[in-house]
């Protein structure tokens, strides 16, 4: 179990489930904790188990399933107020009593409950096509990830979910909850006695002995791919790039200066060149996954510039590569992320999932030192960086109208 000791009013009860990503548990990690945290046996009702969290003071559950790399992470966090402020030395193991029930004791789960979920996530599969950015990004991922499980939904495909029964997911979870790979993060004001009352009820922690892997394809050739749909008031436009850094590489730090410096924030080269110089898109930024290696750029473009905005971001990526980036350009990177990793330290939420990752990964690196590093960062870090940005993929999603 990691323990964070802070003063904020809160205090977080975190549990991760890590497992290895595979297409034929998607589905199931996706809908699970959402069962998990509607209702148990004996609060058998979403009524009841809000009221129950009403009566803890307004507790909370906040539940997701990630990718980091070839894992699939199920994260349930229970959030508390400090029992000190609302004097009642009973809250916290209240609170811990019933984070033991939502993660252990399912006998079965309400068939009710879960034909709703299963239904409403139906519907969202079904409707996708009118949601246009979650569509956009949902069909670049899976080319773009092209025999990739990142190209995999995160939530399984419509298939997956129509093959899926009650008998199957409670299967699922019991396997799961007494097998997988399963740490406990607890975040808050907690003094002594209160550290004993958590671990007498939280001490489950199971290693994850799974081997973590960054890795990508090779790069390919330029995939263009372009699809039209209706009502598009303007286009969506999305750039892959192999990039070949990943988080444990020496040009890590210099990665995320490129991408800040490229489209990570107001004063980017995308958002003040492409977007206010050129007029050519509403909204525009990048991005970079160090757990895969590559950097990608969205933008909405006007309908009738879609060529030109794509010429004209590859140009200036291009321009980026062969001259690099000027001295203010990285001052200002540094200072913006040094700034944004500072601002983090006061996100409880933050704080917590911070803490798991480092674990998982392995990382000792301390805030202190990761400063340090980034203001390590030299001109030609960066230039060497750059060097490794090939164009993969270019998506394109535009009104029939064109």
């Amino acid at each position: 179990m990691i323990t964070i000791l802070n003063d904020f009013k809160t205090i977080q009860i975190a549990v991760y489930l890590s497992d290895l990503d595979k297409k034929d548990t998607s589905v199931y990690r996706f809908l699970l904790p959402k069962l998990m945290t509607s209702h148990t046996d004996r609060l058998d009702s979403r009524l009841k188990m809000s009221l129950e969290l009403e009566n803890l003071y307004g507790a909370y559950f906040k539940i997701r399933v990630e990718r980091f790399a070839n894992l699939s992470v199920i994260s349930i966090i229970l959030t508390i107020v400090d029992p000190g402020i609302v004097k009642d030395q009973q809250l916290l193991e209240s609170a811990l009593s019933l984070f033991r029930e939502v993660l252990f004791d399912h006998t079965q789960f309400s068939e009710d409950i879960f034909e709703e979920e299963k239904r409403m996530l139906i519907e969202q599969w079904e409707t996708l096509k009118d949601k246009k950015r979650l569509y956009a990004q949902t069909r670049f991922y899976e080319h773009f990830f092209e025999d990739d499980l990142y190209g995999y939904p995160l939530s399984g495909t419509l298939n997956d979910l129509m093959n899926m029964n009650l008998d199957s997911m409670m299967s699922y979870y019991k396997s799961l909850i007494h097998t997988s790979p399963l740490k406990v993060v607890v975040n808050g004001p907690l003094d002594p006695a209160s550290l004993f009352t958590i671990e007498q009820y939280l001490d489950f922690d199971r290693p994850c002995l799974i081997p973590f892997e960054t890795k990508f394809r090779d790069p390919r050739p330029v995939k263009v791919i372009e699809e039209q749909t209706n009502d598009l008031q303007q286009a969506i436009v999305k750039l892959g790039y192999h990039f070949g850094i990943f988080r444990d590489d020496p040009l890590y730090n210099a990665a995320v200066i490129l991408e800040t410096v490229l489209g990570g924030y107001p004063e980017s080269r995308l958002f003040k060149q492409i977007r206010e110089d050129q007029g050519l898109c509403y909204d525009i930024g990048s991005n970079y996954d160090y757990y895969k290696g590559v950097l990608m750029i969205a933008a909405g473009v006007d309908q009738q510039k879609i060529q030109f905005a794509i010429d004209e971001i590859k140009k200036l990526v291009l321009n980026m590569v062969e001259q690099g980036i000027s001295e203010e350009e990285l001052k200002h990177a540094k200072a913006f992320y040094t700034h944004q990793i500072k601002s983090s330290l006061d996100s409880q939420s933050v704080l917590t999932k911070r803490a798991f990752i480092r674990d998982l990964l392995h990382y000792n690196e301390s805030v202190e030192q990761r400063l340090k590093e980034i203001q390590k960062v030299t001109m030609n870090d960066v230039r060497n960086a750059l060097q490794k940005l090939i164009l993969d993929t270019v998506y394109v999603l535009k009104g029939d109208t064109i």
